[in-house]
């Protein structure tokens, strides 16, 4: 029997205001999340980055098993989650918080902390970061926070600190999550906003107290946003129509030599500079900034001694390719000057997995109609044959 659109509407209406009572919480600053990461016994650290889920609910099986299988092969110390973390169309939806819980139902599961910012499609529907929050702050999984107030569209700005593998009260390590705001609302250029004046007068704030903390030392850091910095135009190489891998139809780049991953997207930052990557490099406590945002790069290149890293996304209810991933980042605590850093593709991690890589023909964009059918029915034989062991195909 078919439910009315109208009785729906009330269910998930009842749905969400029971949702959000459950889960209303004061904001917390960074000084008072409750965190305590440590580096593990072996002196390292693991990160998982998972960039642009963009997806609703239900998500897409294919991101599901992709995320899960990413944990199990990976064993991450915590989960960073660098915006467009849902999509406009679950943000309108009074059902967001079930958008919100297809993926975080899996960390708390896992039991990984996880930490997050928010991106350009997170708060484009009827929800707000600070309503997004108080949803991610029910799971006890996750050790982010809306941090100190800054005005509009900071919301997820904060730091979390590592300490030493040894001693819990000694902060060898930090790890800066700025919200890098959805559109310019600054100036009549148009494009993606850049990074608030505000925000960076509270990295300042922040870093020096942190730095006092610490015996007058610079405590190394990473970043992690959703939009990647005006810079990469200066990091990347400028190329012709021959030699560019991305182009945005007049302008061609590609990485330099040095760098590593690949660069098939034009990158998408702001068309105005607020300084912020100045400010992380003027203070020189940051080794490498991670993005999302641009789905198809997974470049790795170094600017002025500075990382830039774009991950490419995870989920598949938005563009996807060959490239879509994650993203894992290793510290050790006897080198806190460097990190390493690879991208692990949905391919990489599934080898072998005709099944797997049945999904994978079904609902990537790369593949054509013909070939999605005959997947699909692929698909069907093979999770028939998992579950009963007498077809063969």
């Amino acid at each position: 029997m078919k439910m009315s659109k109208k009785v729906l509407s009330v269910v998930l209406a009842c749905i969400m205001v029971l949702g959000a009572l459950s889960c209303a919480v004061s904001a917390k600053t960074s000084a008072e999340a409750d965190t305590h990461l440590q580096f593990n016994e072996n002196g390292e650290f693991k990160i998982l980055q998972i960039a642009d889920m963009q997806d609703g609910f239900p998500m897409k099986l294919i991101t599901k098993n992709h995320i899960r299988k990413a944990i199990e092969t990976e064993n991450p110390d915590l989960i960073v989650l660098t915006g467009d973390n849902i999509n406009s169309s679950a943000g309108e939806s009074i059902i967001y918080s079930a958008s919100i819980n297809e993926f975080m139902s899996i960390f708390e599961e896992y039991g990984i902390p996880v930490a997050a910012v928010f991106g350009n499609h997170d708060a484009e529907g009827n929800i707000t970061r600070a309503q997004q929050m108080e949803v991610y702050e029910k799971y006890d999984c996750f050790v982010g926070c809306a941090g100190e107030d800054m005005g509009n569209y900071t919301c997820g700005t904060y730091y979390v600190p590592i300490y030493s593998s040894a001693d819990a009260e000694d902060m060898l390590f930090n790890l800066w999550m700025i919200d890098s705001g959805d559109y310019n609302r600054e100036n009549d250029l148009g494009g993606y906003a850049a990074v608030t004046k505000a925000q960076l007068e509270w990295y300042k704030t922040a870093e020096a107290e942190l730095a006092v903390a610490n015996g007058g030392e610079v405590v190394p850091s990473l970043v992690f946003q959703h939009i990647v910095v005006p810079e990469i135009f200066d990091a990347l190489e400028p190329a012709d129509a021959t030699t560019g891998t991305c182009s945005n139809g007049s302008v061609y780049y590609k990485l330099p030599e040095g760098a590593t991953g690949v660069l098939p997207e034009y990158p998408c930052p702001p068309d105005y500079n607020n300084g912020e990557f100045d400010a992380f490099h003027d203070n020189g406590n940051v080794l490498g900034m991670f993005f999302g945002h641009d789905h198809n790069n997974t470049y790795v290149v170094d600017y002025k001694g500075i990382k830039l890293c774009n991950t490419p996304g995870v989920g598949f209810a938005s563009y996807n390719s060959e490239n879509s991933g994650v993203r894992t980042i290793t510290l050790n605590e006897n080198d806190l000057t460097t990190f390493d850093t690879e991208v692990i593709t949905y391919l990489e991690l599934f080898e072998g997995d005709d099944a797997a890589y049945a999904l994978y023909e079904l609902n990537s964009d790369t593949t054509d109609v013909l070939t999605k059918i005959v997947a699909f029915f692929k698909y069907l034989v093979l999770m028939v044959q998992n579950l009963f062991g007498s077809i063969k195909f």
